[in-house]
């Protein structure tokens, strides 16, 4: 018998029936059958039933043994017997060597990654891991051409049951170690496991349409030509190239053409330098005129238009094309050179258009491979793609891998097998490409957004590429990474590889390919000639409802704050009630109680009704409101309780959702243990809808310098650099309360250090009344501007610290400065002491002021309150102190004199009493000592150190 014919029959008939009872004895007690079945048994996993004629096909689970032995009795009885005897040897190396073949499958399904051809110069050895030799499974090399039954179904580039071990062999590495290389085992879903599984194993040889092919080459032609130009054209100009890694080009073509076949609306983009001019010209279409008249130091902006402006490698875009006869708008976020931050702020750019649209706009992020790996943020990112608050349908992560990080090679960069083994966590599959196959590249990517769309889930692709030059165009590589800079000299550039390789096939002649180059060059030229006398007359790149914005130098105004009687008791009456049948906590229904009486009394009204009154009123007029961040929804002093839970059944119930039945809606989000990644998300979300309210609120003040980047090259600078207004609110709880130095400060003096040419609001709010206004401020006025403002702790509670509701009805506005509200305060020429304060020590020293005036000590002190440090209210504040001509000036603070507003304040009070001829031009400072630490963590030294400097400030 031929042995293609004794392994049928050994898998076939009776033998098959014979094969599953043994299995069921198996199952039932693994001491019941031979020792040597057993060991098979144990070594079957998912894969028991291909054993018994692939009943069922390939399975990641294990199937009920009913099931099996039904199907082998049927087909038992279907199948004409053998006449020939099968011997329990003969059964059991057949067996076997079935099970070691599938072993062996499953392995490639697992670690053919590892034996994968993606690097370009060939430098990585490839070395066959021992999960991938057929050795560790016992096969020998005279086992090669010995028939294996697999059953058909086990892998689909096995279309036979039987195959020989090389045959086997030889498809797996076809598959799974050629120019793409892949990683999806370790996910969870058994539907995208078998998904992917049925994508990667079916697609056989990549062949692409003729007109594919040369569309690929065109793409290719222009990422080439375009770096070979600027490298002739700007010697030594820093321009960040994309040379050795131009097959992003392509890729982001077939990205882009695969999401329009979805009915995507629009693609944003994350980037950092390397490539970002590139694409920013050859993929969503900045005008090459455009980009050489920056490379000659003219600047993105019309003439007219104030700030600092930005190097062109950190620039975005916007456009709008057709593709595939389909409309789509591409954008480039701008961003900063700190590597990865910019990811964080497309996510919340594509969330905002989602929640206003629709879900059909997809995230694209760039990485540099060493920053993927080393960059915190990045993790951040990847834990929030499937959080309520932030997911987006998944996003598309492409690592841009040329191996090294500067003069880092990847041994000193990562600690994992690859640079993107991060990204497990977010359970995304991983693709890593050989960046000289475009044509892999490009079957990639549509498999990734087709992943993505089916999915709703990220997808990371690692285009294995290489650094033409050094990290910029004026560094010598070779002193660091010899043996790699000599293997790029020696390598042809993409163009030059695919040219070639379609020439050999006949699609395209090289002499074909060389006209079209040149045809291009001859293009750059007439933009580099055009680009002399080219001057930018509109900024195309920012979308419509911004350009309606004024910008710093233009007509700002700000318009009426207050609200109507009628819809204060409107948002009253959904504040203090909810839906019938729910079940609210007893103690929650007393603070509704109260709210329902503060809206009755028209007095009392607190911080947290305050800002339910502003994010109501808002709603009612249209405006959507987004809040998040660590415990918001409670608050993170048990204050807000703006989402109640049904204490059954756990619903929330959202009490300002309920106003009316026509208002925009609000978002109340806990966010998870981030700053960085979270901060970020919110400004993309606010830089992208002019039209909502959008707050980021940190669990305590002091957590906020995690995330100093986002302040400091996003919040801060964005207008100057970029003309990218933000109208995000950050909500940061500081002060002095005896709770130590992690829970007391939110860093006043760094925001005011940050603060010039108007760029954003920084306040130290002590009326409900003046936070009220300054929330819907944001809003109402033709500007947007983000506002930082040092939020209450002890106030949210405090009896003084409430405003009746005639403080948000009629004339009312925000306040910037609060001169003495003492009736008693009549003949201000009498006052000797006008002791200028912000924030919570207002009360402080106002109820120590109130001791003191009972033992008659206190009668000459007046206190004015300064609200907003930023832009600051020197007109105002004038005004307010030319009325106490005979005071003597203190600024009373109770940060330590490093810190908080003194050093912010000194100079600019002074310069307001020269130049009115006050009679004192001298501030005089009262607070803590200047330390290293903002606060003590005992609450005794506390209270004797807020003690003396209350009393000093009050003279006493």
């Amino acid at each position: 018998m031929a042995a293609k014919d004794q392994i049928e029959s050994i898998f076939s008939g009776s033998n098959g029936a014979y094969l599953a009872d043994l299995y069921a004895q198996w199952v039932e007690n693994p001491e019941s059958v031979d020792p040597s079945f057993s060991d098979l048994f144990m070594m079957l996993d998912d894969a028991h039933n291909i054993i018994v004629k692939d009943a069922r096909g390939a399975s990641w689970s294990p199937r009920p043994l009913t099931d099996i032995l039904h199907d082998i009795d049927e087909k038992a009885a279907s199948t004409p017997q053998k006449t020939t005897q099968i011997t329990h040897v003969q059964i059991e190396a057949a067996v076997h060597d079935s099970i070691r073949a599938i072993a062996l499958i499953n392995a490639y399904r697992n670690f053919g990654h590892q034996y994968a051809q993606l690097d370009p110069l060939k430098l990585a050895h490839r070395i066959l891991v021992a999960d991938l030799d057929p050795k560790t499974y016992g096969f020998a090399a005279q086992d090669m051409d010995r028939p294996i039954f697999v059953g058909n179904k086990i892998a689909s580039f096995l279309p036979k049951e039987i195959h020989t071990l090389s045959e086997i062999i030889a498809g797996l590495q076809r598959v799974y170690c050629r120019s793409i290389a892949w990683e999806y085992i370790y996910l969870q879903d058994l539907e995208q496991r078998h998904w992917l599984m049925q994508k990667i194993e079916s697609q056989g040889v990549i062949n692409l349409a003729i007109e594919d092919k040369k569309r690929i080459l065109q793409q290719i032609t222009e990422a080439v030509g375009l770096e070979n130009f600027c490298q002739k054209r700007y010697v030594g100009v820093k321009r960040f190239g994309l040379d050795g890694a131009e097959v992003t080009i392509p890729a982001l073509h077939a990205l882009i053409r695969q999401a329009v076949q979805y009915d995507v609306q629009s693609i944003s983009m994350g980037m950092a330098h390397r490539g970002r001019l590139n694409v920013l010209t050859n993929v969503i279409g900045k005008s090459f005129t455009a980009l050489f008249y920056e490379f000659s130091g003219g600047s993105y902006k019309p003439e007219g238009i104030s700030g600092a402006a930005d190097v062109k490698y950190h620039l975005g875009y916007r456009k709008t094309v057709e593709v595939a006869g389909k409309t789509i708008e591409l954008s480039m976020a701008f961003n900063p050179s700190h590597l990865e931050a910019v990811g964080a702020v497309v996510e919340g750019q594509v969330r905002a258009e989602q929640d206003r649209s629709s879900n059909k706009h997809l995230a694209v992020i760039l990485h540099g491979d060493a920053a993927f790996a080393g960059q915190g943020v990045v993790y951040e990112i990847l834990a929030m793609s499937q959080l309520p608050a932030y997911q987006t349908g998944g996003s598309i992560h492409i690592v841009i891998n040329n191996q090294i990080g500067f003069t880092t090679v990847p041994e000193e960069s990562s600690s994992g097998y690859y640079c993107t083994d991060v990204a497990k966590v977010a359970r995304a599959p991983i693709i890593h490409v050989n960046g000289d196959d475009p044509e892999a590249v490009v079957k990639v990517m549509q498999l990734a957004v087709a992943f993505r769309e089916r999915f709703s889930t990220d997808v990371v692709v690692d285009l294995v590429c290489y650094r033409r030059h050094g990290h910029n165009e004026t560094d010598e590589p070779v002193f660091t990474q010899p043996v790699m800079t000599q293997a790029i000299r020696k390598h042809d550039n993409l163009y030059k590889v695919y040219a070639d390789k379609l020439a050999k096939e006949g699609v395209i002649s090289f002499a074909e390919s060389e006209a079209n180059w040149n045809e291009f060059q001859e293009y750059l030229q007439e933009s580099y000639v055009v680009a002399q006398n080219y001057r930018v007359n509109e900024m195309e790149w920012i979308a419509k409802e911004w350009q309606e914005m004024k910008f710093r130098g233009q007509d700002r105004q700000n318009f009426s704050t207050a609200i109507s009687h009628d819809i204060v008791q409107k948002i009253g009456k959904a504040l203090s009630s909810y839906a019938e049948g729910f079940d609210c906590h007893p103690k929650l229904i007393r603070q509704l109680e109260v709210k329902a009486q503060m809206f009755s009394t028209g007095v009392g009204i607190d911080w947290a009704t305050a800002e339910a009154l502003a994010f109501g009123s808002l709603l009612v007029e249209g405006y959507p409101v987004r809040l998040t961040g660590q415990d918001c929804q409670r608050g993170t002093f048990s204050h807000r309780n703006a989402v109640l839970f049904d204490q059954k059944t756990q619903q929330p119930y959202v009490l300002l959702n309920h106003i009316q039945p026509e208002q925009a809606k609000i978002d109340i989000y806990n966010s998870h243990l981030s700053e960085f990644a979270v901060l970020g998300f919110e400004y993309g979300y606010s830089c992208t809808n002019a039209n909502a309210l959008i707050l980021w609120e940190a669990q305590f003040g002091d957590f906020v310098n995690s995330a100093q980047i986002i302040i400091d090259q996003f919040i801060s600078a964005g207008e100057s650099k970029w003309l990218q207004m933000s109208g995000l609110v950050m909500l940061l709880p500081h002060a002095q309360e005896g709770q130590g130095a992690e829970h007391s400060s939110a860093r006043l003096e760094r925001f005011l250090q940050l603060c010039a040419e108007d760029n954003m609001q920084i306040c130290n709010l002590t009326t409900p009344a003046n936070y009220f206004h300054a929330l819907r401020r944001q809003l109402k006025r033709n500007y947007r501007q983000p506002l930082v403002i040092m939020s209450p702790k002890s106030l949210l509670r405090h009896k003084l610290a409430q405003s009746p509701l005639s403080g948000f009805t009629d004339q009312t506005q925000f306040l910037p400065v609060i001169d003495e509200v003492d009736p008693t305060v009549t003949d201000k020429e009498a006052i000797k002491r006008v002791v200028i304060c912000s924030g919570k020590v207002y009360y402080d020293l106002l109820m120590r002021r109130l001791e003191l005036r009972c033992e008659l000590q206190s009668e000459q002190i007046t206190l004015v309150r300064l609200e907003q440090f930023y832009p600051f209210p020197a007109s105002e504040l004038a005004e307010i102190l030319s009325g106490y001509p005979n005071a003597e000036m203190v600024w009373c603070q109770e940060e330590p004199e490093n810190m908080g507003g003194w050093n912010f304040v000194d100079r600019k009070i002074e310069k307001i009493l020269r130049e009115m001829n006050h009679k004192t031009s001298f501030v005089k400072y009262v607070g803590r000592l200047s330390a290293a630490s903002p606060a003590t963590g005992l609450a005794s030294v506390y209270k004797a150190e807020q003690a003396t400097l209350v009393d000093q400030a009050l003279d006493h």
